[in-house]
């Protein structure tokens, strides 16, 4: 494995960038269920490229914020500074408990960002990217499914291929071992935390995989670009999950791999721990790079 690498799609342009001053504005993704507010960071030119962020599991707010830090609000800031427009949101169970252990992915994210994209491609916006993290860049083709015709790429970052309850066995076993555990006190945490998953959120998570929806996405909207970015030093989602997405694409997406980045995309000296994202620190320079130059391109 080479300690970096970017592939790139040839033949591209670069899309023109705008000097105008980007702004955070109040924003609002209702689909006559839910309103979730939001902040769409813009110039107010609906040819610049937007992003919409995606969140992974639990409760997230618009920033995505874990500990000290907050990736998606970091994430636009940057982006921002490279003439690139984003819209991020709190996720319906950070605002809606009530019947929330009924949900699946598909109430829980996927209508959500659906909604998301389809608002900005009424307002005028043409280059619209979905940027789904962890569980966001899972569910990700589902909502490239529904939404491609609007669509000018997706980005998965740090995105799990495995369905949550193996990533969930992956995680445990690995954070038992660092912490001494048996196998068997591994296998109770493991029995525990699968039980307290919701029925109906259990069941889709078994009966969904990307591999088939990739393969309609590629036959069906050839025109589709897409990104995967993953960190050597992630315990969460883990190179295997890399290699799949490579299996799944091949030659049709752009790859961006980081050793020393851990989930939130930051360089660790070390594979990552939970105490690790108690700590602040700064998304790498050359991940907002990569992303910049994807979205900036146009075939």
């Amino acid at each position: 494995m080479k300690r970096l690498f970017l592939l790139l799609s040839v033949g591209c342009c670069l899309l023109s960038t705008h000097a105008q001053t980007f702004a955070p504005n109040d924003y609002c993704i209702s689909n006559g269920v839910v309103e979730l507010p939001g902040t769409l960071l813009a110039n107010g030119d609906k040819g610049v490229p937007v992003v919409v962020f995606v969140h992974g599991s639990g409760p997230n707010d618009r920033d995505e914020t874990l500990g000290p830090n907050k990736f998606f609000r970091s994430l636009a800031d940057s982006l921002a500074t490279r003439g690139i427009a984003s819209l991020r949101y709190d996720k319906r169970t950070m605002l809606y408990k009530d019947g929330a252990d009924t949900l699946t992915y598909r109430e829980e994210t996927v209508d959500d960002a659906i909604q998301a994209v389809r608002q900005l491609h009424e307002a005028g916006y043409v280059h619209i990217f979905v940027a789904g993290h962890s569980l966001g860049g899972h569910i990700a083709p589902l909502i490239a499914e529904a939404a491609a015709p609007m669509l000018s790429g997706v980005i998965i970052l740090s995105g799990n291929v495995s369905n949550i309850q193996s990533a969930i066995e992956s995680q445990l076993h690995y954070l038992g071992r660092q912490q001494g555990a048996s196998e068997t006190m591994i296998r109770q945490s493991i029995d525990q935390m699968l039980a307290a998953l919701p029925a109906r959120y259990r069941q889709f998570d078994e009966a969904y995989t990307p591999q088939p929806v990739v393969r309609r996405l590629l036959a069906e909207h050839p025109s589709l670009r897409w990104l995967i970015v993953q960190g050597g030093h992630d315990y969460q989602v883990t190179m295997a999950d890399f290699y799949m997405w490579q299996r799944m694409f091949g030659p049709r997406a752009t790859y961006y791999y980081g050793p020393p980045l851990d989930h939130i995309l930051r360089s660790l000296p070390a594979m990552a721990t939970p105490q690790d994202y108690m700590n602040p620190g700064e998304i790498d320079t050359m991940v907002i790079s990569a992303l910049s130059e994807f979205i900036n391109t146009k075939p």
